[in-house]
């Protein structure tokens, strides 16, 4: 199953998403509020049904899960990509404000006082019950789904003295999420899933499960060590190498970012910055 957010009547609605179509989804009859459903996912989702086309593909969406309790990501997840950026090859953890979030086809609007806006395709898990110190069969069993998502990083932020890796990464619409949310069917579809970036049309970044030091089970393992994860929580798990920093090219206003998963459709924004002042 495949969950999307759309706006209905003026209200945040749960959808299913069936080929390019977007349905309301159901729940006894009733259109389902996405906070409401985020809150048990694991034992409201069968119970799902398909209602009323609300749309396609092709138009906006909101963040699949729109109100999450906390976004954690973890940085150099993939040894590759710490290597590039000249750094130890040891993954650490940071926090997203869940204000950052948009959809797919919403704009990446960089403010003026970011200069240095990089792009990092990831592979975004949904928590679909609480966990505290999981065991790995714990995590295994804990994770709802996961979809594409964008960790857009002010570089000029990241590595000023002053300011830590978590406001660099949680400036407003910094943490593009989407097109929805693939259900996981089982833990071993999510150890063949691999994520692509394009900037304008052009691959800039592959990495795959088995590229990761920490896997998927191993991140939810580790972050519950040290904090209750919630059902609804996302986790960035981590970008391959190719972004931009490394070789100076910052993404610029018009700049089309795509980013592809395996098994769903992809998450694309477009970037708009302000114009330089004279």
């Amino acid at each position: 199953m495949r969950l999307a957010t759309v706006l209905f009547g003026g209200s945040q609605r749960l959808a299913i998403v069936e080929g390019g179509e977007v349905r309301l989804a159901l729940l006894n009859s009733s259109p389902v509020d996405p906070a409401a459903f985020y809150r048990d996912p694991l034992r409201l989702v069968d119970g799902l049904e398909a209602g009323d086309r609300v749309q396609g593909l092709s138009s906006p969406l909101e963040p699949p899960v729109p109100t999450p309790s906390k976004i954690i990501g973890i940085g150099k997840n993939y040894a590759a990509h710490a290597r590039e950026m000249k750094s130890v090859e040891r993954p650490v953890f940071f926090m997203k404000a869940p204000s950052a979030l948009i959809g797919n086809l919403h704009v990446i609007e960089v403010p003026g006082l970011v200069s240095k806006p990089d792009y990092e395709g990831e592979v975004v898990i949904v928590m679909g019950r609480p966990v505290k110190g999981a065991s790995r069969r714990e995590a295994q069993e804990a994770i709802l789904g996961y979809m594409a998502g964008n960790d857009v990083t002010a570089r000029d932020l990241q590595y000023d003295e002053c300011m830590p890796w978590c406001l660099s990464k949680s400036v407003d619409t910094f943490s593009p999420t989407g097109p929805y949310l693939k259900v996981v069917e089982g833990y071993p579809e999510l150890e063949g899933l691999c994520v692509e970036t394009y900037l304008n049309g052009e691959r800039v970044q592959r990495g795959c499960a088995g590229d990761m030091t920490y896997d998927f089970a191993g991140i939810v393992a580790e972050i519950s060590k040290y904090m209750k994860l919630m059902p609804g929580d996302l986790i960035f798990t981590g970008t391959p190498p190719g972004v931009g920093h490394p070789r100076g090219r910052y993404l610029q206003d018009g700049d089309r970012v795509e980013v592809r998963v395996t098994n769903i459709d992809p998450l694309i924004n477009v970037v708009r910055r302000p114009t330089p002042s004279t």
